[in-house]
C-alpha cells in the first residue's frame, strides 16, 4: 500500500514523499519574461519546507502567449541561463522542479494584449475583455514547434521535467473541449482530432529530448456547456499516456468557469481592486458592479476535495501515474487519497502560497490541516503584484 510521505520516483524523478507544489502563477517575472531573483527564494523556501517536487508556474511557449502579467516566458535560448539561475538553490536542496509550459490561447487577459489573440475557433472571451480569432493550421504548427521548443530549452536548463499546460481553458484545453473546438479540419471533431494537437507536440518532443519526463495537465470535467466531462477526459487521458506520457494531473474548469479553484464566496473586493479591468471604474460603478458580479458569475460546490472523484475514474483506465489537485486542505483527507489507490500524488496550490513549510509542519505534527481560508484573493493578486497571501483583506 502506498503512503503520502514514503519516497518514490515520478516518471524517474526522485521525490522523498508523494506531496507536490501544484502549478502557480507567481507574477515573478520582467517584462521580458525572465525569473525574478524573488522566484528562486520562493522555490528555495518551499524546498526547505519539505515539499517532494514543484512544478513552476506556467512558462509561456511563444511571445504570443504573454497573457498574464509578469508571466515568465521561455521562448528564446537566451533565457535558458536565467532559468539555470533561478533552480540553482533548489537543486542544492535536492528538490525537483519541473516546469510547466503553455499558450493563453483565448484566455488572455485584456491588460496583455498586444496582437490578434488565438484560439481553436472564433469566440468571445467574456470575462476577459477579449476576442479570439480561429489559428490558421499554419499558425497550429508553429505552436506546435514553439512547445517542443520550450520543452527542450527546459531540459537545457535543468528542469527534472515538464508538465504540458492543458486544463483550465488555455489554449491546448481549448482544442481539446468540444465546448471550445468547433473548428471542422482535422484539428477539431472527434476525440482523436482535439487531442491532435497534443500528440503533435508529445512526437516532437520525443524526438528532441528522448525520455525526459512528460506530464500532462487536464481539467476532469469544467462547467461549460457541451464542454469536459470525466469520460471524455478518460478518452484523452489514455491518449496521451499511448502519446509516451509520464503521469496525468488532474484539475478541473474551462473557459467560463471559476472551477479550477473554489472559494465559498466570490471574492468581489479583490476582483474590483485588483483586476486591471475594473480599477479604473468610478466608486459608484464599483457598488452597481459589486451586486452584478455575484449574480453572473458560477461558485460550484464543493469547495473541498473536488477533484478527487474525477481523478480516481481516470486512475482506473490508466498505468501511468496520477495526480489531483483542488481543495485538499486537511492531512488525513491527502492521506486517505494515497491509501485507497484514489490518486498516486497529491499536489497543492493555495496552501502553500500561505504555508510553505506546510508539509515539513504535517511531518512535526505541528498542524493537520492547511491554514488556507480559500478567499481566492491571491489568484487575483498576481494581475496587481506578485504572488502572496492576502487572508481575505487587501492592503490598506
Amino acid at each position: 500500500m502506498k503512503s503520502l510521505f514514503e519516497q518514490n520516483e515520478l516518471a524517474g524523478i526522485p521525490l522523498k514523499n508523494r506531496l507536490i507544489r501544484s502549478a502557480t502563477h507567481e507574477a515573478m517575472a520582467d517584462e521580458a519574461g525572465r525569473p525574478r531573483e524573488q522566484l528562486a527564494r520562493l522555490y528555495e523556501r518551499l524546498s526547505r519546507g519539505g515539499i517532494g517536487a514543484i512544478i513552476s508556474g506556467f512558462l509561456g511557449v511563444h511571445r504570443q502567449s504573454h497573457g498574464y502579467p509578469h508571466m515568465m516566458l521561455l521562448d528564446r535560448d537566451e533565457h535558458i541561463p536565467d532559468y539555470q539561475a533561478l533552480l540553482e538553490p533548489t537543486k542544492k536542496q535536492g528538490t525537483p522542479v519541473i516546469a510547466q509550459v503553455a499558450h493563453l490561447g483565448g484566455k488572455f487577459h485584456a491588460s496583455m494584449v498586444k496582437s490578434d489573440v488565438l484560439a481553436p475557433s472564433t469566440k468571445n472571451y467574456a470575462p476577459f475583455g477579449v476576442k479570439a480569432r480561429a489559428m490558421t493550421p499554419g499558425e497550429i504548427e508553429e505552436t506546435i514547434d514553439a512547445f517542443v521548443q520550450a520543452i527542450r530549452r527546459c531540459r537545457e536548463a535543468g528542469f527534472d521535467g515538464v508538465q504540458v499546460h492543458a486544463a483550465h481553458g488555455y489554449l491546448l484545453s481549448e482544442f481539446l473541449s468540444p465546448h471550445c473546438n468547433r473548428r471542422t479540419d482535422s484539428w477539431g471533431g472527434d476525440t482523436e482530432r482535439r487531442f491532435r494537437i497534443v500528440g503533435e507536440i508529445m512526437r516532437g518532443a520525443r524526438q528532441e529530448v528522448g525520455d525526459y519526463p512528460l506530464l500532462l495537465k487536464i481539467s476532469g470535467h469544467d462547467w461549460d456547456k457541451n464542454g469536459m466531462t470525466v469520460p471524455e477526459a478518460i478518452k484523452l487521458a489514455r491518449l496521451f499516456q499511448e502519446a509516451g506520457g509520464d503521469a496525468v494531473e488532474v484539475s478541473s474548469g474551462g473557459v467560463n468557469a471559476l472551477d479550477m479553484s473554489r472559494t465559498a464566496k466570490i471574492p468581489v473586493e479583490a476582483i474590483l481592486n485588483l483586476d486591471p479591468q475594473y480599477t479604473k471604474y468610478h466608486p459608484g460603478a464599483k457598488k452597481i458592479l459589486a451586486v452584478l458580479l455575484p449574480l453572473g458569475v458560477k461558485n460550484p460546490r464543493p469547495i473541498y476535495n473536488y477533484n478527487v472523484e474525477a481523478a480516481a475514474r481516470i486512475k482506473e483506465q490508466l498505468d501511468i501515474p496520477v495526480i489531483v489537485v483542488g481543495g485538499l486542505r486537511k492531512l488525513d483527507e491527502m492521506e486517505q487519497v494515497i491509501t485507497e489507490g484514489k490518486a498516486d500524488y497529491v499536489a497543492l496550490c493555495r496552501p502553500l502560497i500561505i504555508e510553505p513549510a506546510l508539509v515539513e509542519n504535517f511531518l512535526n505534527g505541528k498542524q493537520d490541516r492547511s491554514k488556507c481560508i480559500d478567499c481566492d484573493y491571491c489568484l487575483l493578486g498576481v494581475l496587481a503584484g506578485p504572488l502572496r497571501c492576502y487572508m481575505g483583506k487587501l492592503p490598506g
